[in-house]
């Protein structure tokens, strides 16, 4: 937190290359604790604005809240305790973007956030936890630097498949739930796949790549 700052962190549920006003995904979630000390699961996406004259979508976009309910003993039920809000305020005063969402959320979720934040992929944040469980943000501590170097091997390995002959890079890779320096890398061939370890904790992690079995996937 920079200067008593106070940033809502969100996990990316969209495509992250969607641009929606001054946001990069195009549906977003996380999980916070309020004022009243009240543990929140929030999901949003992004509403399309038509030009009733035109019938063509505006550049502009408005707020949707898909999930909203309280999180009770680390369970989330939204039947039983969803929590109720303005669809039409929303659709009418609200659009998809960092001043609006924080201004929304602030005002009827009880907060005091500064803004709001979409946090790249690679950052390691995720929402939705082992067994139902959630992952509150105030656990969270985002690493700028780890996830820069995180980025930095992710893209070694885009090089390397398109070095290789694939016009699309055909591989998955990401972090560890319990050990954030652990970078895992699956990669597809034709018929199988393998998986490795990659510690970024280590100045040269990608000399130091260890395959591993990964349990899943068929490798």
């Amino acid at each position: 937190m920079e200067n008593n700052k106070k940033t809502l962190y969100f996990e990316g549920a969209g495509m992250s290359e969607t641009k929606r006003n001054d946001l990069n995904n195009c549906r977003i979630r996380t999980a916070f604790i309020n004022l009243d000390g009240k543990e929140i699961y929030l999901e949003l996406e992004s509403g399309n604005i038509y030009n009733k004259k035109e019938k063509e979508i505006d550049k502009k976009y408005f707020l949707v809240v898909d999930h909203l309910f309280y999180i009770i003993d680390g369970i989330g039920n939204e039947n039983e305790n969803g929590i109720r809000h303005n669809h039409l305020d929303l659709r009418e005063n609200y659009l998809y973007n960092n001043d609006d969402i924080t201004a929304w959320i602030n005002k009827n979720l009880n907060c005091k956030f500064d803004d709001v934040e979409i946090l790249p992929n690679l950052a390691g944040y995720r929402v939705h936890g082992d067994n139902r469980s959630y992952n509150l943000v105030e656990n969270f501590i985002y690493n700028k630097e780890l996830t820069a170097k995180r980025e930095e091997v992710k893209e070694y390995f885009n090089k390397l498949e398109k070095s290789e002959g694939k016009k699309y890079p055909n591989f998955s890779i990401w972090v560890d739930e319990k050990d954030l320096n652990i970078l895992h890398l699956l990669r597809y061939f034709n018929g199988c796949n393998k998986h490795w370890e990659i510690n970024t904790d280590l100045n040269n992690c990608i000399d130091e790549i260890k395959e591993t079995k990964l349990g899943q996937y068929g490798c």
